[in-house]
């Protein structure tokens, strides 16, 4: 998915009625009957950060897929070695996972 945000010519952090606005002035600007691919693309974009709601959605959700790399990377940067708790001995040591 292209990224929505610039699709609308906004910033990130741009509220409900900034949003808005850009999205009238894209529409505006591409009506659905001069330009329908490109119309296609703002109506995708404001339907992906419309409101608070979809905005910490596309945040949180529409990114491309994690690589092993950056898996890795992220456990290593929050690993701090510590003495494991009592059930996952006893867990280890009946042969469970």
């Amino acid at each position: 998915m292209s990224d929505p945000y610039q699709v609308l010519g906004i910033a990130r952090g741009a509220d409900d009625a900034a949003v808005r606005a850009a999205y009238l002035a894209a529409v505006r600007l591409h009506p659905p009957e001069r330009d329908a691919e490109r119309f296609a693309a703002v109506r995708r974009a404001f339907d992906a950060v419309a409101s608070e709601r979809l905005r910490l959605e596309h945040a949180l959700f529409d990114r491309d897929p994690p690589t092993l790399e950056g898996l890795l990377h992220w456990l290593e940067a929050d690993f701090s070695p510590r003495r494991p708790d009592a059930a996952s001995l006893l867990r280890l040591l009946k042969g469970g996972a």
